[in-house]
């Protein structure tokens, strides 16, 4: 175990079972926390789970669609018949990208968006409210990205867009609602991020070579590093951080946009 920042606290990690989730729930795991992996991808989730499973912790897989109330409910008493408490609530799960869907306006997909990246984090803060406010560090962290504010039109329907940017919004708006009851709420947005399973985008010389010119860092991050973001956000050195949408992008938001192309444009 790399760390103790968590020890017996319990997080419930939505869209747990892969990509970033998965990488927030093995960080949140190795720093102390009981995991609740919340994902429709039941075989993944156990595999991941069956994969952390140690001396004096717990990883529990709860397969559920959280795109509506019932299944939102359905979790939290769940994790109160198995667990009895909660201290971490971490938003990841989104919508597949539907490639059919960039450039269209019409015959969008904004339902899945709406009621998964922002509905189901809005009932699930509501039905976990009870259970945090009896913790001693709670804390919710909604996973954005940096499409909340800035628009790559070639890999991203509006509603995917749209939704991230209500993310950060909805944070700013349960932080002010939940502050009272020493609940913070934050979101992280990340950037270009290598995933453990499947191709990485930086695994073609082509996209090495954008990363290189665009990234100030030369590289995208990993699943992990983006979970030691979250981990950092739920624990007591945040304890006076609430409200904050922290961009994890390894500097690129920061590069002048045709700079950067020119750059690499230059070096192909």
């Amino acid at each position: 175990m790399n760390g103790a920042r968590h020890t017996n606290k319990i997080a419930l990690v939505t869209g747990g079972a892969q990509g970033i989730g998965a990488g927030i729930v093995k960080v949140l795991y190795e720093e102390g926390a009981s995991v609740v992996i919340v994902d429709r991808q039941k075989e993944k989730a156990e595999e991941l789970a069956k994969s952390l499973i140690g001396p004096g912790q717990e990883v529990i897989v709860i397969a559920c669609d959280i795109s509506t109330r019932d299944g939102c409910k359905t979790v939290l008493e769940a994790v109160s018949d198995k667990l009895g408490s909660l201290d971490i609530l971490v938003n990841n799960a989104a919508p597949g990208r539907d490639k059919s869907q960039i450039g269209q306006l019409e015959g969008s997909d904004w339902d899945i968006h709406s009621s998964l990246v922002l509905q189901a984090v809005a009932w699930l803060s509501e039905l976990a409210h009870p259970y945090l406010r009896q913790s001693v560090e709670p804390a919710i962290v909604n996973v954005s990205s940096v499409t909340a504010s800035s628009i790559a039109p070639a890999q991203c329907s509006w509603p995917y867009h749209v939704s991230k940017s209500g993310l950060e919004q909805l944070t700013r708006f349960l932080a002010c609602k939940l502050g009272a009851d020493n609940i913070r709420v934050n979101a992280v947005a990340p950037g270009l991020v290598d995933r453990e399973e499947g191709m990485k985008i930086s695994d073609t010389p082509k996209n090495r070579q954008i990363i290189e010119a665009v990234v100030p860092l030369r590289r995208a991050a990993s699943a992990r590093e983006i979970g030691k973001t979250v981990s950092f956000l739920c624990s007591d050195d945040a304890s006076y951080l609430t409200g904050q949408t922290i961009t994890v992008d390894g500097g690129m938001g920061v590069r002048e946009v045709f700079g950067a192309s020119l750059d690499a444009v230059d070096n192909s």
